[in-house]
């Protein structure tokens, strides 16, 4: 996915040089045993790079590494293939990767080390959300998917929509629309064809395809665009091309920061933790939990989000973050519970046929949209 600064600042330098004053008077001291210390070997951190990088060595990397003693290198990009292959060959390259698919596989014990959650502060612990401690992963952030709308098309003197049922009503609220194609094995389409239909959030899983695309059939005409990158439904809206769209709330606010003739809504918003995993095998594990369990402390995570427009999963981080910031993030008091967390393990769990969910999705989708 594509990630954004916070454009609330004016500069990226100005919003750098803040990040040291974000968390002022909380900074987070974290021991460190001298065996570390003296490390020879860089614990190696495996994510995303450009604006991305920026933010997470600003934010959580070089803080870590001045406060632990312990060297990071850092690398990019994460890919789920690449750890397999490290761990097949008994060859284990990267410490701790942010990837979420490889902890909530049948297969998660083989490629990831079980989280020491001793490692874990106790206030970390108390207030991180459930979604985010697991068995082999910890969140990291969440990015939500959210209704979107032309402001040209849907100016504030009328009605928006304000719900997955009013983006499928097309009588009420006319207008081409787009969604996130379910051929890149993204359940969010069925997810909200299934709330459209009335099924609660709370009661979305297991999925009902055949209930998701029976609904999904309703609206089809109304398809004009299906969208991956989340780039390419900013440029649909801001062209008039849909009326309305799904789309990541990180690529809407920076927009509507820059102009664009566009908004969102939070209500029945998907929201997509991420999390790092600890490699199976790697030789720096008790520097590797010490990373993940400092990343989820409320100041790390704080610094991280007053850059980025998406959401700690430390519900204390809030304590931190800028309250004009605070408002925009999916996990916001005020905005988490008007969504639903997407169920990675559900997506990854084998279906009857001995396809994973997501795997029946993608036959699924390709299907329907040739039909």
């Amino acid at each position: 996915m594509t990630y954004y600064f916070n454009s609330s600042r004016p500069t990226r330098r100005q919003m750098l040089k803040g990040m040291g004053t974000a968390a002022s008077g909380a900074a987070f001291a974290l021991g460190a045993p001298s065996i570390l210390r003296a490390q020879e070997s860089a614990l190696v951190v495996v994510s995303g790079g450009g604006p991305y990088e920026e933010a997470i060595r600003q934010a959580v990397l070089d803080p870590f590494q001045r406060e632990t003693g312990i060297k990071v290198t850092y690398v990019v990009p994460a890919h789920d293939a690449k750890l397999r292959a490290q761990v097949d060959s008994h060859n284990v390259q990267w410490d701790v990767v942010e990837l979420s698919d490889p902890a909530f596989r049948s297969d998660a014990a083989k490629y990831c080390e079980e989280i020491d959650y001793g490692a874990f502060d106790k206030e970390t612990l108390d207030n991180l959300v459930p979604e985010a401690k697991t068995k082999y992963a910890v969140g990291s952030y969440v990015y939500s998917t959210v209704t979107a709308f032309s402001t040209a098309e849907y100016p504030a003197d009328k009605p928006r929509p304000r719900s997955w049922a009013e983006f499928w009503d097309v009588s009420t609220f006319p207008g081409p629309r787009s969604l996130r194609t379910g051929g890149s094995g993204d359940g969010g389409a069925v997810e909200f064809a299934l709330l459209a239909a009335g099924v609660p959030k709370d009661k979305l899983y297991p999925i009902d395809f055949d209930k998701a695309f029976a609904s999904l059939d309703r609206i089809k005409p109304d398809l004009t665009k299906f969208w991956t990158d989340g780039a390419d439904v900013g440029q649909f809206l801001s062209d008039r091309e849909v009326a309305m769209a799904s789309a990541w709330n990180g690529t809407m606010e920076y927009l509507k920061a820059q102009g664009a003739p566009l908004d969102y809504q939070w209500n029945e918003g998907q929201l997509s933790p991420l999390h790092w995993v600890v490699t199976k095998g790697t030789r720096n594990r008790t520097a590797a939990m010490q990373f993940v369990a400092y990343q989820a402390t409320a100041q790390a995570q704080a610094r991280l989000n007053n850059l980025i427009f998406y959401g700690p999963l430390n519900r204390a981080a809030f304590r931190y973050i800028e309250p004009g910031v605070a408002a925009k993030l999916p996990t916001a008091p005020e905005n988490i519970d008007k969504q639903f967390f997407l169920d990675l393990a559900y997506w990854q769990a084998l279906s009857p046929n001995g396809k994973t969910n997501t795997e029946v999705l993608v036959d699924r989708w390709t299907k329907w949209v040739a039909s």
